[in-house]
């Protein structure tokens, strides 16, 4: 089964998607399942469950904007707030029963780098980030590897056209979040999918300072 882990919605600043529009193009794309991580809020996540979509398993989940990087958070039921610590931002996912994960971690603008993933007690490493290069998903991987830590993968799709693009794939059936969850914990799934390609990574800069400059030099 495969499960896109990452995708933003219209609730984030910097997507135009609107949630009806994921979930379409995930059944379309043969995802089982999709988290909406949105920056800094669970709206998105909230609405798509909503939904109670059928064809489609929700993962509850954001994106939050800790003091040094961008940390995945899954199965939270309450907004954990912006520009803490690493730690702090982890211990209170935690505290929700959540999974704590670092987001492209090597990446420029939002990653958290090295040394902060490395010294911080992460349930999962994203490795495969379809707008992360191959090389800084390879860096990731390797990361992981040696830390022995499991591993997730997702799109980070800010437009419907590329959801689902980039996934991970589960060894047998996952019908529940918990069931998800846990088999990313096991180490056993697999990820595949698209990389960003280094003609795009020009524009991408230029645009991530654009956007930079918008929100007053103030980080996503």
């Amino acid at each position: 089964m495969r499960f896109d882990l990452h995708v933003h919605s219209s609730h984030s600043n910097d997507s135009t998607s609107r949630v009806e529009d994921i979930l379409d193009a995930c059944v379309k794309r043969g995802m089982a399942g999709v988290a909406i991580m949105d920056h800094n809020s669970l709206e998105g996540s909230r609405y798509a469950r909503s939904l109670r979509r059928e064809d489609l398993l929700i993962i509850p989940g954001m994106e939050i904007s800790s003091a040094e990087g961008h940390i995945l958070a899954y199965n939270i039921q309450e907004v954990v707030p912006r520009d803490m610590g690493v730690a702090e931002t982890i211990d209170l996912i935690h505290a929700q029963g959540g999974m704590a994960v670092a987001a492209h971690p090597y990446r420029l603008w939002s990653g958290l780098g090295e040394e902060n993933t490395a010294s911080n007690h992460f349930d999962a490493i994203e490795i495969h980030n379809g707008r992360s290069t191959l090389s800084n998903n390879e860096l990731a991987e390797r990361l992981a590897i040696d830390m022995c830590r499991p591993f997730t993968a997702g799109s980070d799709s800010h437009e419907p056209a590329t959801v689902g693009t980039t996934y991970f794939e589960t060894r047998g059936d996952c019908l529940s979040v918990d069931d998800v969850i846990q088999e990313i914990l096991s180490g056993q799934g697999s990820t595949a999918g698209v990389n960003r390609q280094r003609s795009g990574t020009v524009g991408y800069g230029v645009k991530c300072i654009r956007q930079w400059m918008g929100r007053g030099f103030k980080r996503m």
